[in-house]
């Protein structure tokens, strides 16, 4: 596993060609092992594979340009009526770095993008994609075969640990 997380890189440019549905599966059941606060499980996914769905993202997110060159990408989403925003975070987060870890194992490039705490971008996924009050978008995931390479950065920093 160990080399999953030091391949793993923020891929910013993709060649477009779609992800097939049978990896994406892959990949949610890969997002739905991670951990949850009280077991409630409260992550939420929406899938975007229309080309017209991705090229619409940039105008939701000002960092998501990449979902232009995507083959697809995933909303990370937190059910409120399971548990209280701060949870929501913490369980989409594992969920979603399940995702990046096992896109990297597969050969596929991939973007964390956050949605929230910000209130526009919460607002305007949740308009643009008629998501239910219930739903808090957290965040976006660009997934598609990566058209850069980047190398491994140490990124151990001795002075931001403390021991006893």
């Amino acid at each position: 596993m160990l080399k999953e997380i030091e391949k793993r890189r923020s891929i910013r440019k993709f060649n477009k060609e779609a992800v097939k549905q049978e990896t994406l599966e892959v990949l949610l059941r890969s997002a739905m092992q991670a951990p949850t606060a009280m077991n409630k499980q409260t992550w939420r996914f929406l899938v975007l594979q229309k080309r017209e769905d991705l090229d619409v993202l940039p105008s939701l997110h000002p960092y998501a340009n990449m979902m232009k060159s995507a083959g697809a990408a995933i909303i990370v989403m937190g059910d409120r009526t399971l548990n209280s925003d701060p949870y929501l975070y913490c369980d989409a987060s594992a969920a979603i770095m399940n995702i990046l870890l096992e896109a990297t194992h597969l050969g596929l490039g991939s973007c964390w993008c956050a949605i929230a705490p910000s209130k526009e971008r919460i607002d305007a996924f949740s308009n643009y994609f008629a998501l239910s009050k219930e739903l808090l978008p957290i965040a976006v995931i660009a997934l598609g075969e990566g058209m850069e390479s980047k190398g491994f950065e140490d990124r151990y920093d001795p002075a931001k640990v403390q021991w006893r």
